[in-house]
């Protein structure tokens, strides 16, 4: 089973306001990508692509829990 690391870069306050937080994602040392949250959306953004996925908070909703 791969070893996944999971890195959080967070601004100076505790409330997500301007500054996204910033998670980076390892699997065996390897970057799978970032997930970038924020007040509106949350974002992830695969190694090697330049263009993430951006989804607001409703529709993150909706597909997390569509299949229960």
């Amino acid at each position: 089973m791969a070893r996944h690391d999971v890195e959080m870069s967070i601004p100076t306050t505790k409330m997500v306001l301007h500054a996204d937080v910033v998670f980076e994602v390892r699997s065996d040392g390897e970057k799978l990508g970032e997930l970038r949250v924020s007040q509106g959306t949350i974002d992830w953004f695969p190694r090697r692509v330049q263009r993430g996925v951006s989804l607001t908070w409703e529709q993150f909703d909706q597909r997390m829990t569509q299949d229960r």
